[in-house]
């Protein structure tokens, strides 16, 4: 299981430690934003060989879909 940390960062909205399984993700994220930084975060884990570019595509059409079919953090 990945262990998600919500703090306080400075230069990113989010960071994967692959070697930990863990993700660091920027405290103030909400809505849609969080959504789609956590999975690219999740993909990093993944997918550590795939470029920035294909992450970023990959995430956004994923965040996209939960999204419009309703997915909200309660």
């Amino acid at each position: 299981m990945t262990k998600v940390i919500y703090k306080k960062l400075r230069k990113y909205w989010g960071w994967a430690y692959i070697d930990q399984n863990k993700i660091e993700l920027y405290n103030k994220l909400r809505g849609k934003r969080h959504l789609n930084v956590l999975i690219h975060e999740k993909l990093h884990l993944l997918f550590p060989n795939l470029s920035e570019r294909d992450i970023n595509s990959l995430a956004k059409e994923m965040a996209d879909l939960l999204w419009k079919d309703g997915y909200r953090k309660y």
